[in-house]
């Protein structure tokens, strides 16, 4: 069975040979840059790294990594303008945010928001993105068309270059602080910004990934809404200004790509949220953080959702298991959730989040060896 047919299985809730690997298919299934340099040394591979998250610092898996791990899955995604450094340590994306690399820091801190002071009335004032800018769109075609042809990798269209997001991003661009004040203080301005972003991620589906849909098996985007201990805003909340929009975004990543399915990366505990997702299109949720409140419990996860959702990821538990376990530890973890989600099709294997530099590649190893072990059909 190809890796593309494997993939289409799961997500139609059908058992296929195996049960799907995902290994940066997603941008937030892939590696801390620092993490696979680690594996690379290990297997004593020398490639070029690429960056598929400037924010996350998350990497392009290469073909010979992915087939060392029995990958099923390949990210493509439009261009993204590259950061401008303005000054020592400190740059500024397209969207105008400025981020400081700070050395004591894995990750970059977001130090300006260029909506932080904007009003309703001056909201037209800001410089969005180009969704119709022809760098976006460069090479994607014949790349996407070389990767179906000349691979049976399932194919994902994602990443930095389309978030297609209706809270995060607002946040970045507003400040979280502002943003969550607005959500119950300042709704005529929210409804403002957030048609301003329905406008912004369907445009920039027109041009990318309407040209492309036929090949394209999942379209993934990430929009966090949930903390450890709970949702970021209430569901009522949520319900009323969020979720419109979501549909609206999701009706025409379905019109751009009729036969792909959509993978919503939400991390946190987002368990109260799930029926809503499913009600307005998603097909399968991404992480499944196991140590947040209400996502745990993965039995009842696929009881409740499993008929509707597939799960795509929380194949281990990245806090404690991974990096700090031992090798039994992991094969013990990887083979309970295997035995939870993956029965009748519905799972795709990923742990919950980018591997950070504190996992070693020996358990990296453990890992996807384990879900390759224990994923094959029927499951024991």
């Amino acid at each position: 069975m190809t890796s593309r047919e494997r993939v289409q299985m799961a997500l139609n809730h059908q058992e296929a040979d195996r049960v799907p690997i995902d290994l940066g298919g997603l941008a937030m299934s892939s590696m801390y840059i620092e993490t696979y340099k680690k594996v690379l040394d290990y297997f004593g591979i020398r490639e070029e790294i690429q960056l598929v998250d400037q924010f996350q610092r998350s990497v392009k898996i290469s073909k010979k990594v992915n087939e060392r791990f029995h990958g099923d899955t390949w990210l493509v995604c439009p261009k993204w303008k590259p950061w401008i450094e303005v000054s020592k340590d400190h740059y500024i994306d397209e969207w105008g945010i400025k981020y400081f690399a700070s050395p004591d820091s894995l990750y970059w801190h977001m130090i300006e928001h260029p909506l932080s002071n904007a009003t309703i009335e001056t909201l037209d004032e800001y410089h969005w993105p180009d969704p119709h800018d022809p760098f976006r769109m460069e090479g994607l075609e014949e790349e996407v068309k070389r990767i179906y042809e000349d691979t049976d990798y399932a194919i994902i269209f994602g990443g930095f270059g389309f978030k297609g997001d209706l809270f995060d991003m607002p946040c970045r661009l507003r400040s979280h602080t502002n943003f969550y004040m607005d959500l119950l203080l300042n709704e005529e301005f929210i409804n403002a910004l957030l048609e301003k972003f329905v406008d912004y991620w369907t445009s920039l589906a027109e041009a990318t990934l309407k040209p492309i849909g036929k090949y394209v098996t999942a379209v993934s985007f990430n929009d966090d809404m949930g903390s450890q201990s709970g949702p970021l805003m209430s569901p009522e909340v949520y319900r009323k200004l969020i979720k419109p929009r979501q549909r609206e975004v999701y009706a025409k990543i379905r019109e751009c790509a009729p036969q792909a399915k959509l993978v919503l990366h939400s991390c946190g505990s987002v368990y109260k949220f799930i029926r809503d997702f499913i009600e307005i299109g998603i097909d399968a949720l991404n992480p499944i953080q196991l140590t947040a409140k209400d996502m745990s419990d993965t039995d009842r996860l696929k009881k409740e959702f499993g008929d509707k959702l597939t799960f795509w990821g929380g194949g281990c538990d990245t806090h404690k298991i991974l990096p700090h376990g031992t090798v039994a530890d992991i094969r013990e973890e990887v083979k309970r959730r295997i035995k939870d989600l993956a029965p009748g099709g519905g799972f795709v294997f990923t742990p919950v989040h980018n591997i950070q530099p504190d996992v070693s590649p020996e358990n990296i190893c453990a890992l996807y060896d384990a879900a390759y072990e224990f994923g094959n059909y029927p499951i024991v």
